[in-house]
């Protein structure tokens, strides 16, 4: 599984999950944002990381009830907020309840997930009518076909141990029909094709730098496995480390839905 690999427990884990955030929560925020949320929002952050989105939600929304709920709780930010709460959570097996959240959020989780399309049914019940669902996930369909021959096969050797793991890292496209086939309804999708630059403070070196740890992490995986060579894996990390190059990156979707009224 996801977390055997890629583990709380690692030195480089939590930069790795800061680095994510960087990357993602500014689409994270604003659609979020779009959605209009109650004010006193009852809300479930999936898969939280080091909290960066609950966190958020409990600050710009100080009468909502948050929660931040992850397999490994033990990265989540130290903070004080009063209406931040934490709960173990095993999205596979537990039952999250009947109509009891205005949002559930979680990122890179679905894709992850051998249950990943079963799983929407329990998060639209979680749902009061009305509410928001929102998830990026990622979507390599683009990645894989440039924009070199080596950065083609790099990647689809990537996704070839992907596939080795059960993730499906082109779920993200196939999520918006999915969602409506599962009874969702106000289905908005965007996808994001970050370009990789190693360089300043930006989204998109943030991007990079969770490529360059993620990648670096999984090396005895990628390598050991038989799916890469040594030398492919260094001469894709010395193109993602490179601060003079631009390249594009591997993509994602951030889609929301709402459960019906009624």
């Amino acid at each position: 599984m996801y977390e055997d690999l890629l583990p709380h427990t690692l030195p480089t884990e939590a930069e790795r999950l800061d680095r994510m955030a960087h990357a993602h929560d500014p689409d994270t925020f604003a659609t979020i944002e779009r959605l209009n949320l109650p004010k006193n929002a009852h809300c479930l952050d999936i898969g939280a990381g080091r909290g960066s989105v609950a966190i958020w939600l409990a600050q710009t929304l100080p009468g909502s009830d948050v929660i931040a709920s992850d397999l490994d709780l033990s990265s989540v930010k130290k903070n004080t907020l009063s209406n931040l709460s934490l709960k173990k959570i095993d999205l596979r097996c537990d039952d999250l309840g009947s109509e009891v959240y205005d949002l559930v959020h979680c990122r890179a989780v679905l894709c992850f997930l051998p249950t990943r399309t079963e799983v929407l049914s329990a998060i639209l019940k979680s749902l009061k009518p009305g509410g928001a669902f929102v998830a990026t996930e990622m979507d390599f369909r683009q990645i894989a076909s440039g924009p070199s021959r080596f950065w083609a096969m790099f990647w689809t050797a990537y996704l070839e141990f992907a596939a080795s793991q059960g993730w499906d890292l082109e779920f993200g496209a196939a999520l918006p029909g999915i969602l409506a086939k599962s009874g969702f309804t106000e289905i908005d999708a965007r996808h994001i094709q970050p370009i990789l630059n190693h360089s300043g403070n930006t989204a998109g070196a943030a991007e990079t730098e969770t490529w360059s740890l993620t990648l670096a992490t999984l090396a005895p995986q990628l390598i050991g496995g038989g799916f890469m060579t040594k030398g492919m894996l260094t001469d894709a990390l010395s193109i993602i480390r490179n601060p003079e190059a631009w390249t594009t990156g591997p993509g994602f979707m951030v889609t929301s839905a709402r459960r019906p009224v009624g």
